[in-house]
């Protein structure tokens, strides 16, 4: 369907999608965890990173960790306050609530009050809530909310100390993730430059002079069977594509236009992710900058397409929270939900 039957009225001020736009998103977060569930990761290795800065605790297939040491080094913070089970669940919960707000400003300030909650409808329909909710105990959110931070203020100083931390939350994929941003926004800020170097530098500081030997990276790891990861994901490129965007495919191709620029940024995408075990998850936090720059284009159509058409409308809504999937390991992963309520079962029956 084109685009362009859906271009904004004039003088059209009211919310797309209804008065109480908020409460819509809200319950549709809701019902998207009661479909979808959460899941943790890295606590036993957070545990482990707790006890010493400059042992090499944690064994060689979790080494890479050891270039994310923003959540542990917050983790030894607290540690003197909070049991390490309390420090991750505080340091995992913030991380969430920072990431929010500062995607509901980006938001606000890149669409308006009225068109925000159209945006964080379609951005529901991408697999980033996946990402966030089931990775939770990695620094993604940490990386994320740096970086929209770093778009929201325009301060030089701050830029660097924001890349700075973005470095220490995921070495390679702060380093991807500002160079998606500088080829899409075609700006290079001297003080994200400067915040970098800075970041590199004390990750080899960290690496080489702190710990007693240097830990296996994850691109050694990645590499040690050079072909056998990205042959293994594209094995299953049907999976690639389809848990690429979930579905978002669907708004893209109707109201944001995509071009020839946007094939190139999703080959390039595509080919990082794929020399990754964690297919989804990669490919969505490296993608952020691309899908915040396609909601820029068709969010005005989607809102004026939930505006006139109801059909739309609950499109819309159904997209924000139909069940998706991530691929793992080769393996395309479903719903977390019974996972959850396994959990919760066997965690009542051990209550005296």
């Amino acid at each position: 369907m084109s685009t362009a039957q859906f271009k904004p009225l004039a003088g059209c001020t009211a919310s797309p999608v209804g008065r109480h736009t908020h409460h819509l998103v809200i319950l549709c977060l809701l019902a998207w965890l009661c479909l979808h569930g959460i899941a943790f990761t890295d606590f036993r290795e957070f545990k482990l990173l707790l006890t010493s800065w400059s042992q090499l605790t944690l064994p060689p297939e979790k080494q890479y960790l050891y270039s994310s040491p923003w959540l542990a080094g917050l983790g030894r913070v607290v540690s003197p306050l909070l049991s390490p089970s309390l420090s991750y669940a505080a340091l995992c919960a913030t991380g969430l609530l920072l990431l929010v707000a500062t995607l509901h400003k980006y938001l606000l300030s890149e669409h308006g009050p009225n068109e925000a909650w159209v945006a964080w409808l379609l951005l529901m329909a991408t697999p980033l809530p996946m990402v966030w909710l089931q990775w939770i105990g990695k620094s993604d959110t940490y990386l994320l909310s740096a970086w929209l931070l770093m778009r929201l203020v325009n301060r030089p100083a701050i830029h660097a100390a924001l890349a700075m931390v973005m470095v220490l939350c995921h070495r390679e994929l702060a380093l991807l993730i500002l160079m998606m941003d500088a080829l899409l926004s075609r700006h290079i800020r001297l003080g994200t430059l400067l915040g970098t170097l800075i970041g590199l530098g004390l990750m080899a500081l960290y690496h080489h002079v702190v710990l007693e030997a240097a830990p296996m990276g994850r691109i050694a790891y990645a590499t040690q069977d050079r072909w056998s990861i990205p042959l293994g994901n594209l094995s299953v490129w049907p999976a690639m594509l389809t848990c690429s965007m979930s579905w978002f495919w669907i708004s893209a191709i109707a109201f944001c236009r995509p071009g020839w620029r946007d094939a190139i940024v999703l080959l390039a995408c595509l080919a990082v992710a794929a020399m990754t075990l964690d297919f989804t998850r990669v490919f969505g936090l490296l993608s952020m900058p691309w899908i915040l720059d396609l909601l820029q284009r068709g969010v005005p159509a989607a809102a004026q397409a939930a505006h006139t058409s109801r059909l739309w409308r609950v499109g819309i809504i159904l997209m924000a929270i139909m069940p998706s999937a991530q691929l793992i390991n080769f393996e395309v992963k479903g719903p977390r939900i019974l996972d959850n309520i396994t959990m919760m079962l066997g965690a009542l029956h051990k209550t005296p």
